[in-house]
């Protein structure tokens, strides 16, 4: 039997949660599957079943189908879950395990053995999922899928701090923090929540750094799931949202005066119903055509993004309409690459009370980026700079 499909869910689905438990259920073998829960991220488990057990009845799925795993360190009783014998004998025997979101270090630290060995239950999740079992999570229970696991951080933090050592005690901390994940998804390092929460520079540290660049980075945004269709070796995406595909492999990372810098990276970004391989590294843009730039759709000079009053701020938005759908005259050029570029920046104060920033380049590679249109975007090959800069603040007396 093929190993089963993944659900890999960027956190908050609000507008397309059917249709991603849909797809679940139907990777599944139907409503007619067996289904398990497991909350151990979530300091409110049953509240997080109950959600999700109501979804799959919506679609069919009898609620008695659908169980609740005891493993959790916020219900007292459940904390050992994950050694019981029988807890993992219901796991591996389900059709369809969904993780809910929550804190992904939790959910790491009940599934692993302090030497960082497989529970019970994590081996059974595996033996489940490689038996043809599909497997899905969502925000936390996305984050685990991937090895090495961003567990903490911002895009800041990676890119102008020292690595964590631990992690910290709120769910929105500066420094990047990464350990080990579960490892069920091959194709390389996944990030969540991505355009919500800007998180651009973190992945990017994480692949370079945490996984030597040898494997591409997967943002998810958040309504949306990263679909990893394991008999295929492809990965769709599904739900309101993007997917973002970060390939490093030919980027140069140095730091002068301990600041990152990095250069080269290569930017993708889909949408559903669009695909990806990461074994060749190939996107696959389904009912979109290319997008000619001799005939853009804007003349917008010298765009530049930097906060929250910024035109089109988001990173696709950013730089689809702005860097691929602008006239090229207008835009910035790299007199060393000779590629068209717009540019966005990065502030915060450092410890010293000082602004320290860094520039980010998106730019356009002749012969090689391009944009993809219908009734949604996407692009390929969007060169990627991030530069450390000096921005001086000053306000008029």
């Amino acid at each position: 039997m093929p190993q089963g499909d993944l659900f890999i869910a960027g956190g908050n689905l609000r507008t397309r949660a059917r249709d991603v438990h849909a797809a679940f259920v139907a990777a599944a073998g139907g409503p007619e599957g067996r289904f398990a829960v497991l909350g151990a991220a979530s300091k409110i488990p049953r509240s997080g079943y109950e959600s999700v057990r109501t979804s799959l009845a919506s679609l069919g799925v009898d609620p008695a189908r659908v169980e609740l795993l005891p493993v959790a360190t916020a219900v007292p009783g459940w904390e050992d879950g994950a050694r019981d014998p029988e807890v993992a004998d219901r796991a591996a025997s389900a059709s369809g395990i969904w993780m809910l979101g929550g804190d992904q270090n939790a959910l790491a630290d009940i599934l692993r053995e302090p030497d960082g060995s497989d529970t019970l239950l994590s081996a059974a999740l595996r033996r489940a999922n490689a038996g043809g079992a599909a497997l899905g999570g969502s925000s936390a229970g996305a984050a685990v899928m991937s090895d090495p696991m961003i567990a903490g951080g911002t895009s800041f933090g990676a890119l102008g701090l020292p690595r964590a050592s631990k992690p910290a005690d709120v769910e929105i901390s500066r420094a990047l923090y990464v350990r080990r994940g579960l490892g069920f998804f091959p194709g390389g390092v996944v990030d969540q929540h991505f355009d919500t929460r800007a998180r651009l520079g973190r992945l990017l540290e994480a692949c370079l750094v945490e996984d030597g660049g040898r494997r591409p980075g997967f943002g998810i945004a958040e309504d949306t799931a990263l679909v990893w269709r394991a008999a295929e070796g492809r990965a769709e995406v599904l739900g309101a949202g993007g997917v973002y595909v970060v390939d490093a492999r030919d980027a140069v990372r140095d730091a002068p005066s301990g600041r990152t810098r990095i250069r080269g990276v290569r930017l993708q970004y889909l949408t559903e119903p669009d695909a990806y391989r990461p074994s060749d590294r190939a996107a696959e843009f389904r009912g979109k055509e290319p997008l000619d730039p001799g005939d853009p759709s804007f003349e917008v000079p010298r765009p530049q993004a930097s906060g929250i009053l910024s035109e089109y701020g988001t990173l696709a938005d950013f730089a689809f309409r702005l860097l691929l759908d602008n006239r090229s005259e207008g835009l910035l050029r790299d007199p060393d690459r000779g590629c068209r570029y717009v540019r966005s920046f990065l502030v915060e104060e450092g410890d010293d009370g000082r602004p320290r920033a860094w520039e980010v380049r998106l730019g356009r590679e002749e012969g090689s980026t391009r944009g993809w249109t219908g009734d949604r975007f996407g692009f390929e090959n969007v060169l990627v700079d991030i530069l450390p800069a000096e921005i001086e603040i000053r306000f008029p007396s």
